[in-house]
């Protein structure tokens, strides 16, 4: 079965996810980003780059940014160009494009999916996020920070801590760890939040929070969604944090020099304690800082060839 995301030479030609993606395209990635930081965005041929990002405008704008820097043209789809609960009606709109980029976000699982099968000729799907499916480039910040950080991620333990089974971003970043030889990848969450296919991700389920983190060297906080997973998934905030929220006592246990990221907006008293969340705007800058090079990235990758 061929992979969605590679035509028939092996070559990119959409971003769908980190599942299934071959090592030298993360590594492509990963490598024009960082070119891309380190200097001025090269050009390609003026196409357009088509952003269907209803619910955020803020990466609607910074796609935007990085279509304008590399001379492509951003345009704005309404979201009645694409509804978003019509399956037919994104496919449609992915069909009558025309060649460039697509962009889209949306609630749908497999929505990427569904655009890509369906794209017109010449036009390229990158994938901002579809539901609880995937999320590419956030998870690829957190690889390129620990690339920057740890160097060697052949060595490493890696903990993710906190709603597994509804993140996008840990199911691509663990795909994409991986993929790029990371050994041990942990998972510490409530059973209810815990996918039930962490064995052949290749992660191995923590029954504590204290086992997941002793020795590691990377410790990945998700987010929780506290007003939709309370009750039925989750019996409170509260008994959460107590159990599962990251104190320094309890990063203890972890290495020295852990390296903690911050998978998405975390709140004080629930996912971290105050503390923890005080030494995390360094970070979050850091994982902000790298988000642009990625997209300047991706684009320039689909739409042109890579520095």
């Amino acid at each position: 079965m061929l992979n969605p995301q590679l035509d028939r030479r092996g070559e990119l030609i959409h971003l769908l996810t980190t599942e299934g993606l071959p090592r030298r395209h993360v590594e492509r990635l990963l490598d024009a980003a960082r070119a891309l930081a380190a200097g001025d965005a090269p050009a390609v041929a003026p196409r357009p780059v088509f952003l269907f990002l209803p619910d955020d405008p803020a990466g609607r704008d910074a796609y935007a940014d990085a279509a304008t820097r590399l001379s492509l043209l951003p345009v704005a789809l309404d979201a009645q160009d694409a509804d978003a609960h019509a399956g037919d009606a994104l496919a449609q709109t992915a069909a009558g494009l025309a060649p460039g980029v697509l962009v889209l976000r949306h609630a749908a699982s497999g929505a990427a999916h569904c655009a890509a099968a369906h794209a017109a000729p010449g036009l390229h799907v990158v994938n901002a996020g579809d539901g609880g499916h995937a999320d590419p480039l956030p998870a690829l910040a957190l690889v390129q920070a620990m690339r920057d950080i740890k160097q060697d991620l052949t060595n490493l333990a890696v903990t993710l801590v906190g709603d597994i089974r509804h993140s996008p971003v840990a199911r691509s970043v663990i795909h994409a760890m991986t993929t790029l030889g990371v050994p041990e990848v942990r998972a510490v969450a409530p059973r209810t939040l815990m996918p039930d296919s962490l064995p052949q991700l290749g992660v191995r389920a923590c029954a504590t929070l204290q086992e997941g983190l002793q020795d590691a060297d990377v410790v990945i906080v998700l987010p929780l969604d506290v007003e939709r997973i309370s009750g039925a998934l989750l019996p409170s905030a509260r008994e959460y944090a107590q159990a599962y929220g990251l104190t320094s006592a309890a990063l203890a246990a972890a290495k020295p020099d852990v390296l903690l990221l911050p998978a998405g907006a975390l709140t004080p008293g629930v996912e971290v304690d105050g503390d923890v969340a005080a030494s995390l705007p360094p970070v979050e800058a850091q994982l902000a800082g790298l988000l642009q090079p990625l997209r300047l990235a991706v684009l320039h990758v689909l739409a042109g060839d890579a520095p």
